[in-house]
């Protein structure tokens, strides 16, 4: 009975923290990204991009270890439209900090945990969007992933 009660709670905290996701670390970048989550994504488990709704939230969670200490990290979440050309999530909070511990500290492994606000007025698409997490020395953890806005 113990075992079964272990394994149903098992689960739970798997869906409790999202879906691990594929990603690609960027050609800069001063952190190991150990995983990367996103609630809702049940197409995780096929290597597909996340069918992201909009007018609902996503939760995104991702573990790194920054090779680099930094009092603050500013975030950024953006579009990669071309090699040459991002367009930034404008709505997206900057202050890292509020949503993992600060200051960071170089090989402290840490979680940034955030619920991603999806507006109606995004057009319905797929998307690679690179996350970037900058210290005011210019270290940073960056990554990308992909994602589809659907209805």
């Amino acid at each position: 009975m113990f075992a079964v009660k272990s394994i149903i709670l098992m689960a739970l905290i798997a869906v409790a923290l999202g879906e691990v996701i594929d990603f690609k670390t960027c050609d800069t970048n001063d952190c190991d990204i150990h995983e990367v989550r996103v609630e809702p994504c049940p197409q995780a488990e096929s290597h597909a991009a996340c069918n992201i709704r909009r007018r609902k939230p996503a939760n995104m969670s991702f573990d790194f270890t920054p090779h680099f200490d930094a009092d603050t990290l500013e975030a950024s979440l953006n579009w990669v439209k071309s090699n040459d050309q991002e367009l930034p999530l404008i709505s997206m909070e900057k202050d890292a900090c509020k949503y993992t511990k600060c200051p960071v500290k170089n090989g402290e492994k840490q979680t940034y945990q955030i619920d991603i606000p999806i507006e109606s007025k995004f057009p319905l698409n797929y998307y690679t969007v690179k996350w970037n997490f900058q210290a005011s020395n210019g270290k940073q953890c960056c990554f990308t992933h992909d994602i589809k806005l659907v209805r």
